[in-house]
């Protein structure tokens, strides 16, 4: 579906319509084309949880005026949800880079999430700016752009609108969704261009691209190199990633957990695309204290949304195999189960939906089996020394025919697939496919000192 998405973007030259010098098409793709596929499939995208932490301060002044005058400055965008390990919070993706990397000199800044606000414990906080979504200044200017924009930009707009309109089964309701995107793009990319200005930053790392368009887009007009974190395991094409790279909009460079990852997915060309490995498992060995329990009859499951029902029906297949074993059901932070679900887990007895709020990589260890379909958690369990299995029944698709695959994963087909992966017997493949790379802190910041 996303590749006949993508060729009618092309063929209808969606990218060529601009504002400011940008594709207005590419800051309104991800809501179009996440919409058209919850039509087309019935499968409603939940939103995540959002986790409240610290007390709101109304904000009149940004606080960022104390990182003024720094030198060699590098901001930091990080991912929307923040991890707690051993009582504090930090951002997986980012925090353990900084942590073990040459950024201890007040050189930096992290932008936390607007949901994680005033005191709270946070790693590296003295660096951290954790409401910076409530400055008053941005509000103000989201505000005049929701009166501008149908104004000045409404052309544009309908013009999209137009060419979409079929094609994505748009409703009337799609045009004044565009105007509220575009207007809250426009308040935050010129409070960001002005926030730039001030600070001078050397460099600038985002993780997910769409949640940060306004910052990305302030840097090119800037001319400050741009770097951006993979936050998960793609194999394929989204509703992200999925389309020509376009050096207007897009990240300079893409910075990946392992040389796997190396490929065309990420709409990056490939000589953007830099392993620089996985700092959080180095962080965590260091961190966490040693003498953790093991689940040992346990078999951990990775869930998510879109496969609920689908994941509840293999287990009620697999719990057939007569063993001393139980299904302990992570759900994903957007998850939960609808009654019908709740019913279905009921009518397996040893199946339950355990605490998801640990992070997984703190969990995993503490599992020898886990189960999955395609879920970035089944590769942090390779990496990490567990016996993993792909879910290949019940509705459920495993990317089993990508490279390095069948060589690290148990792919489970059915009971007697199930009983060979949980016997002894049975041994994980030795074969390494580097989908986590060591990190390596030298590296890191030789390619940033070089090349941003």
């Amino acid at each position: 579906m996303l590749q006949q998405i993508k060729n009618f973007e092309k063929d209808q030259k969606l990218d060529d319509d601009l504002i400011l010098g940008l594709p207005v098409w590419r800051l309104v793709r991800y809501h179009t084309r996440l919409s058209y596929i919850n039509k087309k499939t019935g499968y409603l995208a939940g939103s995540t949880k959002v986790q409240k932490v610290g007390t709101p301060m109304p904000q009149m002044l940004s606080s960022f005026w104390r990182f003024v005058g720094k030198e060699n400055l590098n901001i930091f965008f990080p991912f929307h949800r923040l991890v707690n390990v051993e009582g504090e919070y930090l951002d997986k993706f980012v925090d353990p880079i900084i942590s073990f990397s040459g950024f201890d000199k007040g050189n930096y800044i992290i932008l936390d999430p607007p949901h994680f606000v005033g005191d709270y414990k946070r790693l590296h906080k003295d660096h951290s700016i954790s409401n910076e979504g409530r400055t008053v200044f941005r509000q103000l200017l989201k505000y005049w752009f929701k009166i501008v924009t149908p104004f000045v930009y409404g052309n544009k707009l309908r013009l999209i609108y137009t060419k979409c309109k079929e094609f994505f089964l748009l409703d009337e309701k799609t045009l004044n969704n565009y105007y509220e995107i575009i207007s809250g793009f426009l308040g935050s990319y010129y409070y960001y261009l002005i926030w730039f200005k001030i600070l001078k930053p050397r460099r600038v790392f985002v993780v997910f691209r769409e949640a940060y368009f306004p910052q990305i887009a302030a840097c090119k007009r800037l001319k400050i190199p741009v770097a951006e974190f993979q936050h998960g395991i793609t194999i394929g094409n989204t509703v992200s990633f999925t389309g020509e790279y376009d050096n207007r909009i897009d990240p300079d460079y893409f910075l990946v957990f392992g040389d796997y990852w190396k490929g065309p997915q990420f709409g990056m060309p490939l000589d953007r695309i830099i392993n620089i490995g996985w700092a959080y498992s180095k962080y965590l060995e260091k961190s966490l204290v040693k003498n953790v329990e093991m689940h040992h009859n346990g078999v951990l499951v990775i869930s998510s949304p879109e496969i609920s029902h689908a994941i509840l029906n293999a287990l009620q297949e697999l719990s057939q195999f007569d063993g001393d074993y139980r299904f302990d059901i992570r759900l994903h932070p957007c998850e939960s189960y609808s009654e019908l679900e709740q019913k279905k887990l009921k009518l397996i007895p040893n199946a339950k939906v355990v605490d998801n709020k640990t992070d997984s990589a703190i969990v995993l260890p503490t599992y020898k089996f886990v189960l999955g379909e395609n879920s970035s958690v089944l590769y942090e369990a390779l990496s990490v020394g567990c016996k993993v299995g792909m879910l290949n029944l019940c509705g459920l698709s495993p990317a089993i025919d990508l490279p390095g695959i069948k060589d690290n994963f148990f792919v489970i087909n059915n009971c007697s697939d199930f009983k060979r992966f949980m016997s002894d017997e049975t041994k994980q493949s030795k074969t390494k496919a580097e989908f986590y790379s060591e990190f390596d802190s030298k590296r890191f910041m030789e390619f940033i000192n070089n090349k941003m």
